[in-house]
């Protein structure tokens, strides 16, 4: 039995969100934010850009083999057990339709209520059990692949190593929701975006899936 913990419980403190704030803003600020964003979505390279989202067919209340690939693009491996219970019926399939068509699919994070968070953990529970065992990381990138506007990606670079969290999914969302509705956070962002020059079908990912990008690369080339 799944079980959602109220968001109330679970908050993040004021220290947390001052860490994550700071880490994010440097990681905005840095000279080769705008080289990276670029790079991310050169369709030239090897990296994921516009595909994680775009790649075909995009379903909002289904879960298709394309949500599949999109989420290996981000360096996730979904085993043939997991793919037989996400794609093909039974119970564990039943279940995360149920809790996919339960999440609001133009909610931005920034806007998510308490509600709407309590419907965003029972979709990542249940990716989380079809996936099969500690899955978050490949529940959280399936989970941003189907709501890329209220999900961040949540892997461990990120949210451990640079935002100092990771050790609970709702506060983790909280702290996202902090810095995508941050005035300052929010100002580097746009700027990072338009200084990059990316393809105008490109800057249809949402601010929260670009800053995702900013923040990865950031970890990621920096090492």
């Amino acid at each position: 039995m799944i079980v959602v913990t109220p968001t109330r419980a679970r908050r993040p403190s004021s220290a947390q969100l001052d860490r994550a704030r700071s880490a994010a803003l440097g990681a905005l600020e840095d000279s080769a934010a705008v080289e990276n964003l670029r790079l991310f979505y050169d369709r030239d390279s090897n990296y994921a850009g516009r595909s994680f989202l775009a790649v075909g067919p995009v379903e909002y209340d289904s879960i298709t083999a394309a949500d599949l690939y999109a989420t290996s693009l981000l360096g996730i491996s979904v085993g043939p057990r997991a793919g037989r219970q996400l794609l093909q019926g039974g119970t564990h399939r039943n279940d995360a339709l149920k809790a996919l068509r339960m999440v609001p699919a133009e909610t931005d994070l920034a806007d998510a209520d308490d509600t709407v968070l309590d419907a965003a953990e029972n979709l990542h529970l249940h990716l989380k059990n079809a996936l099969g065992g500690n899955k978050w990381v490949a529940a959280s990138k399936l989970c941003a692949r189907k709501r890329p506007r209220l999900f961040p990606v949540r892997d461990s670079l990120v949210t451990r190593a640079l935002l100092g969290v990771g050790q609970d999914r709702r506060v983790d969302w909280l702290v996202y929701q902090h810095l995508i509705t941050d005035a300052d956070v929010r100002r580097q962002l746009e700027k990072v975006t338009q200084e990059s020059a990316i393809r105008e079908s490109d800057l249809h990912d949402p601010p929260l899936r670009i800053l995702d990008v900013v923040l990865w690369m950031h970890v990621k080339t920096t090492g």
